[in-house]
């Protein structure tokens, strides 16, 4: 029998503990093609964060204690791990050097790399004929400051245990990737102060393999431009033929195609299409697409393409050898899909699904012709918790596009939801809402089940994931909108979320009970809404996971990928628009923080230093008011909590303080 309790005071089996079994992530996805082998790279929040690399299909750790397939390039990392003829090689964690294991066996991890700790890799690619020469990303901390790390390409001699140069001269490198022959390299380079989905440029080469090493030959810019066209995940379809993305036409990431016969570069698809074949490339190896061999067993060559449609992926299948054809897939049953990688004839990838738990799946197309049927099979869960007795805790999507002055506001509403409640006891009450200002600032809120969300939901609180101006999967010009008014558009777009939402003709939560919160640029938006706000006692609650206080700090510390992120984002440079950073720097409007301010920071993070935290915080404490703000340090945490004890630990904290302050 139902029964009703205010919001946010209803019982729920969703704990704690629920989100760290119910929560397994997939850091890394990638095929051995000699022999089609699956694995993945799983966090293990229960054995100190350790990333474990996993044979998909035999759910075999391949990786022994305590080797952890984690790699700190550009800190956010990903692509820590490439497998090739049965031997897998890895970026350890623990003293940054790569090894090599094989697949099977007991035997132990050897370095093929010299003993460097100074010296990080990732995103490797096997040399096709020469199998002990690999290409990666090398970023050498030597001089470890972020004005001076040096990032190249390399080649490592896995025989020799030697590191040779391959490519240098840019600020970043992603994406090297031979053709099948081996005879032909591409890559994605970048330039500060951009960030790759600003400007970046995939430049092919050919290849001359010496006896020790590679070396390159007729470098050719293949496309993009520096400050204002983005090129993304070069693949090769065949030996002279690349596919690669872009916006430089639309706006929009599309795929393109590029002939080293020809030299032309063209859309692959009959026409452009308002919508994005991929996300920012925070981390190393998230490839939007695969190529795929014809299904019907011919010798045409096709892509299998995720883009964003209304903040979901959506699948697309592209002829990339024939005549120009697109079709678009109607059963893609999943909220987001990446790391795509090829297995045959199928096409592997990591899912997420707003009604049930994700995970790993690998798709068959079938049918008679080009008509692409696809099946699924379910090769490893997201969630090993099962949900048999949860499903009816489980709240939908409800996407919503808000207008003001006829610009949309892209947010994802969450409805309490609770089988042992019918709603509040207390009449006509609405319930009170958490706002969610997600990272990046270029990212986007995924509608995926989220057993954090949940835990609020159905307690009886309503949940908002606001993709404010500035959010990714909505084309080059909704993310354009925060250039030059970071902490202005994204700020004022969480506020006028909640307000809208509160209002009719939706009335679906009490504007008078609204917290918001966030991590790391998430964070930011959460500090600025209470601090520098033109209302900032808006919000009634706040929590703020290592965000940004200190706006010159930030930009002389942080880590080299986003060191000059702020010269956008903020219209200039520190030196060039001192006042800007001064007036959207909360550390310098604390004496307006009315908000009960929850701060949450790792003490190893290396993006969003502590004494970010700690500089708001003792503020706060120095103008006597140390009853509106609550702060905890996590030792051996760094951007994000990756210990199950952390985890645990920062839900209950801020649990327990919007109870006290929204409630």
């Amino acid at each position: 029998m139902s029964q009703t309790a205010p919001y946010g005071k209803w019982e729920s089996p969703i704990t704690p503990e629920s989100i760290v079994q119910g929560s397994v992530s997939f850091a890394d996805l990638f095929v051995d093609p000699t022999n089609n082998n699956i694995y993945h790279i799983e966090p293990r929040p229960k054995e100190s964060a350790r990333y474990v690399i996993v044979d998909t299909l035999s759910q075999r750790d391949v990786l022994p204690s305590p080797y952890s397939a984690r790699t700190g390039v550009q800190e956010y990392g990903g692509a820590a791990a490439v497998a090739h003829g049965g031997t897998l090689y890895f970026s350890n964690s623990a003293d940054n050097r790569v090894y090599s294991v094989k697949a099977v066996g007991n035997a132990q991890p050897e370095p093929v790399t010299p003993d460097n700790p100074k010296y990080r890799y990732a995103d490797f690619a096997v040399h096709p004929v020469r199998h002990d020469l690999v290409v990666s990303i090398l970023e050498d901390h030597t001089i470890d400051t972020p004005q001076t790390i040096v990032t190249t390409l390399c080649v490592i001699n896995t025989t020799r245990k030697a590191v040779f140069p391959f490519v240098t001269g840019a600020d970043f490198y992603a994406t090297p990737v031979f053709n099948p022959s081996g005879t032909k390299v591409a890559w994605q380079e970048w330039y500060h102060p951009d960030m790759p989905w600003e400007g970046s440029l995939i430049n092919v080469s050919d290849v001359l393999v010496q006896e020790d090493t590679i070396l390159i030959l007729n470098k050719t810019r293949v496309a993009g431009e520096l400050l204002t066209k983005s090129v993304s995940y070069p693949r090769w379809v065949s030996d002279t033929t690349l596919a690669f993305t872009s916006d430089e036409l639309n706006g929009f990431q599309n795929p393109f195609i590029y002939s080293t016969t020809t030299g032309s570069v063209e859309l692959a698809i009959p026409e452009c299409i308002k919508e994005d074949f991929g996300a920012p490339a925070w981390n190393l190896g998230n490839y939007p697409y695969a190529i795929l061999d014809d299904p019907a067993g011919g010798n045409g060559k096709f892509g299998a393409f995720t883009a964003f449609r209304d903040g979901c992926s959506v699948l697309y299948i592209a002829n990339l050898s024939g005549k120009k054809s697109i079709v678009s897939i109607k059963d893609f049953p999943f909220s987001i899909a990446n790391r795509v990688v090829q297995r045959g004839n199928s096409i592997v990838f990591n899912t997420g699904r707003s009604d049930a738990p994700g995970g790993i799946f690998m798709c068959t197309f079938t049918g008679p012709g080009q008509s692409f049927a696809p099946s699924y099979q379910l090769l490893e869960s997201s969630s090993p918790q099962s949900t048999t007795g949860n499903e009816a805790y489980i709240t939908p999507p409800r996407s919503i596009t808000l207008y003001r002055d006829g610009k949309p506001l892209y947010v994802v509403y969450y409805a309490p939801k609770n089988p042992k409640y019918s709603g509040s006891s207390i009449h006509e009450e609405k319930p009170p809402c958490i706002v969610h200002a997600h990272g990046g600032p270029t990212g986007m809120a995924a509608q995926t089940l989220s057993w954090e969300r949940l835990y609020y939901t159905s307690r009886g609180y309503a949940w908002v994931d606001v993709n404010y101006g500035g959010s990714s999967g909505y084309g080059r010009e909704y993310v354009t909108r925060l250039d030059g008014n970071w902490g202005i558009v994204d700020v004022q777009d969480c506020h006028d979320a909640a307000t809208l939402l509160a209002a009719a003709p939706y009335s679906l939560i009490d504007v008078s009970r609204v917290a918001i919160r966030g991590g790391s640029a998430g964070g930011f938006t959460t500090l600025a809404a209470v601090s520098f706000a033109p209302n900032p006692g808006f919000f009634k609650a706040a929590a703020s996971s290592f965000g940004i206080s200190d706006l010159f700090s930030f930009a002389q510390f942080t880590h080299k990928y986003e060191l000059r992120y702020g010269d956008k984002l903020l219209g200039g440079t520190a030196q060039k628009v001192p006042e800007v950073y001064a007036a959207r720097s909360a550390v310098n409007h604390a004496d307006k923080i009315v908000t009960p301010l929850l701060v949450l920071q790792g003490a190893d993070d290396k993006i969003v230093l502590p004494e970010q935290a700690e500089k708001i915080v003792n503020t706060i404490v120095g103008q006597g008011r140390a009853d509106k703000v609550k702060y905890r340090l996590f030792e051996g945490e760094g951007h994000g909590w990756r210990r199950a004890e952390t985890i645990k630990e920062a839900v209950e904290l801020e649990h327990a303080w919007y109870e006290k302050h929204l409630l």
